[in-house]
């Protein structure tokens, strides 16, 4: 493995104030039409979906500029990293995991991460994690992640799981976020730390792509001060249905300083109710913060902020479209994670 060597600067950089700076929505929209979309057939990893929406995520990365972190050899680099996986049912709901729509239960499997030396490699399939690097000014070694996974459930029973809220949004956010960081650094404006954006495949078979991420980062993670991670922020769930301007801010102990962080941004850009709604804390019946890619950076010892607005009735149903998603609440919800994201990228 290729490691990437960031040297710093000792000069200091004065930011300007862009707390008013939003995502822009047009972008938003335009992301999680095209990856929920019939032609991606749900983004299943391992199939030629996902494959379509990786590029379509590299494609974004350079157009905005970033940096390819991953090495193809030690001239070329690479936005995608790729990985090898098998399936195997799981031993669950009956002997197999199960994903219900309104009137059929469909059957589903687990993805399994395997050793490159598999013998059997007609069983192999590849997903790919798509990342791109801004490279800060004077603390340009530390490095903020912001993080998303782009899969989905494919499709099923002749149906397709779209996943626009599952998670088009959070892919979308992270993809539009990208390119307000680059029309900032066109103008002149770097953050001081480096942000890196990453996308992850095999989220919904284990967080797989995540956690081969951790085990193959293209930097050394000890300079990652945090990952700041979005799963489905495009919805209003139940308990926020007369008051949808909310998000879940979810973390552990060791996330605390991001949370404040987070709330800073908050009151300073786009005043949302920042909601915990008991899903932070070790006996979430539902155990959210174990459920999506942040957990494997804090396994690590790396804080880790999940940014969510919480499940609904389309939840992992084939009924996830673009069109159910609430654009104006997501594009208020994807400033909070940019403002967040810069604040802890400049801050002392």
């Amino acid at each position: 493995m290729l490691i990437i060597v960031i040297t710093t600067l000792s000069q200091a950089y004065a930011q300007p104030d862009i707390s008013q700076v939003s995502v822009s929505s047009s972008l938003l929209r335009k992301h999680v039409f095209f990856l929920a979309s019939d032609s991606l057939s749900g983004r299943e990893t391992g199939t030629k979906g996902q494959l379509q929406a990786a590029f379509y995520c590299t494609r974004e990365f350079r157009e905005s500029h970033l940096i390819a972190p991953f090495r193809l050899d030690s001239i070329r680099g690479s936005f995608r990293q790729t990985f090898h996986f098998t399936i195997s049912e799981v031993a669950l709901f009956g002997g197999m995991r199960t994903y219900g729509t309104n009137s059929t239960t469909y059957k589903r499997h687990e993805l399994v991460p395997i050793p490159l030396t598999a013998t059997d490699s007609s069983k192999v399939l590849l997903g790919d994690n798509v990342s791109g690097l801004i490279i800060g000014t004077d603390l340009k070694k530390e490095v903020v992640v912001v993080s998303a996974h782009y899969d989905h459930l494919g499709r099923v029973g002749g149906r397709t799981f779209h996943g626009a809220d599952d998670n088009a949004s959070g892919t979308a956010t992270v993809l539009s976020m990208a390119a307000l960081v680059d029309s900032l650094a066109q103008q002149g404006i770097r953050p001081r730390r480096s942000i890196l954006f990453v996308l992850f495949s095999g989220e919904e078979g284990g967080l797989l792509g995540s956690n081969y991420f951790v085990y193959n980062s293209p930097l050394p993670l000890n300079q990652f001060v945090c990952d700041l991670n979005v799963d489905m922020v495009g919805r209003i769930d139940d308990e926020h249905r007369k008051k949808p301007n909310y998000c879940y801010l979810i973390t552990d102990a060791q996330g605390k300083e991001l949370q404040k962080a987070a709330e800073v941004a908050n009151q300073q850009s786009v005043n949302l109710v920042l909601n915990r709604g008991g899903y932070d804390v070790e006996n979430d019946p539902k155990q959210y913060f174990y459920r999506s890619d942040h957990y494997n950076f804090a396994k690590q010892g790396i804080p880790a902020l999940f940014f969510t607005s919480g499940e609904h009735a389309d939840y992992q149903k084939p009924s996830d479209t673009a069109d159910k998603i609430a654009y104006e609440i997501l594009q208020k919800r994807a400033t909070l994670i940019f403002q967040t994201a810069w604040r802890v990228a400049n801050q002392e």
